[in-house]
């Protein structure tokens, strides 16, 4: 069985009687390092696939034991390249974890899914995954998913947002990390997606854009990413993964 590390969020934890909820990102359609190569989950798969992950327990350290189990995957969704999954947590018995997610800095900030997998070799060390079966998700100390990343509540309750041009909103500006921009200090030349892969048609705007004003350092810093990433004129405008 294979397993994925993410990031969790706890902004938008709600309290019920019996058991808390906590929505998380559980996977994202990114490339993760593996040690026979990099491990890639499309997006197409993962849309496919999001709601079979509704109803899998959830459980501590990937433990397969009853006394493990402190939850279930009550809701998950496709959204902007990741898997958004709500989870339902058992209050009685789970009082010291529920406390270390409410805990500000949190000391436990990952979940991991567990899951077996189908994949086809693509090139020499990259592997695309064609299917997939959901075990199980848990917590767990340390996660491995550079691409992923805190869930802001405003993600969460408006499922309609544009991310695919989250440039051109000034709240999302606010939001991205500062390495989505090729001047970070002044948030300008946005150049990655929301998901954090590197959009050829945003370095294309930023090369312009930056001779435009004669930002030369920034000019030169597309320019370099753009060889390195969008070698043969990508037309759709998405980071070449070879």
């Amino acid at each position: 069985m294979i397993t994925v590390e993410t990031l969790l969020t706890t902004e938008n934890l709600s309290e019920e009687q019996d058991f808390v909820e906590v929505s998380v990102v559980a996977l994202s359609s990114t490339c993760v390092q593996r040690k026979y190569g990099n491990l890639c989950f499309p997006d197409e798969l993962l849309a496919q696939k999001a709601k079979t992950l509704i109803g899998k327990p959830v459980l501590l350290d990937h433990k397969w034991e009853v006394g493990s189990v402190v939850g279930v995957v009550k809701d998950a969704y496709f959204q902007n390249g990741r898997i958004i999954a709500k989870l339902q947590i058992v209050k009685h018995g789970n009082e010291k974890l529920i406390n270390l997610l409410k805990m500000e800095p949190r000391p436990i900030s990952d979940v991991s899914v567990g899951m077996t997998l189908e994949t086809e070799k693509e090139g020499e060390d990259k592997y695309v995954v064609k299917d997939l079966t959901f075990k199980e998700l848990s917590f767990v100390f340390e996660g491995a998913d550079k691409n992923a990343k805190v869930l802001f509540e405003a993600e969460e309750t408006d499922k309609d947002k544009d991310y695919a041009h989250w440039w051109e909103s000034q709240e999302l500006r606010q939001k991205a990390p500062r390495d989505y921009f090729l001047d970070p200090t002044n948030r300008k030349y946005p150049y990655r997606t929301w998901e954090g892969q590197i959009s050829c048609a945003r370095l294309r705007a930023a090369i312009s854009l930056a001779a435009l004003h004669g930002d030369s350092r920034v000019e030169a810093r597309a320019r370099n990413l753009y060889e390195k990433h969008c070698k043969g004129g990508n037309t759709h405008g998405e980071e070449e993964r070879s």
